[in-house]
């Protein structure tokens, strides 16, 4: 049976390779491929797919965001379950890692669209997961990223446009 502790509600993320987080929070939002849902104790049963993005947990009035990749939520009215490919805490990420992956997420995507006018091949969700989970990392530094993370990410500006 799943912890309560008042009008809480227990969230566990995990990922292929850790329990990213596992601890009771007051409130859960998360980027579902149908919009934001925030997700307090008691809510009704659900699972929702979701897309790159950003999650903001609540506990005691103070909000915590972390990325979370492609993956599903199960949510339960005590517990919800967010199970993705990578989750990550601002001080976790590495600006090298996202200019890498922004410039490697656009150029297949390019070469996607170049091919579907040439050969009809479409623009496969692998390359819009990619250039997602990018956008999230970035916006995330922007929001809560440290100082020297988010200097870094400025000098690269013209290299994010």
């Amino acid at each position: 049976m799943a912890e309560v502790a008042g009008n809480r509600i227990k969230l566990i993320v995990v990922t292929p390779y850790k329990t990213f987080y596992d601890g009771m929070v007051d409130i859960i939002t998360i980027p579902s491929t149908d919009g934001e849902i925030g997700i307090m104790y008691g809510h009704d049963p659900l699972v929702v797919a979701l897309k790159p993005g950003i999650c903001r947990i609540n506990i005691d009035g103070k909000i915590k965001r972390f990325t979370s990749s492609e993956g599903y939520a199960e949510i339960g009215r005590h517990q919800a379950l967010i199970v993705c490919n990578s989750a990550e805490w601002p001080e976790d990420i590495s600006v090298a890692r996202i200019l890498k992956s922004y410039k490697d997420a656009t150029k297949k995507m390019e070469d996607e669209k170049r091919q579907n006018k040439e050969e009809g091949v479409h623009i496969t969700s692998d390359s819009t997961n990619m250039l997602g989970r990018a956008k999230a990392r970035i916006h995330l530094i922007e929001l809560e990223g440290s100082d020297a993370q988010k200097s870094r990410l400025e000098s690269h500006g013209d290299d994010l446009a």
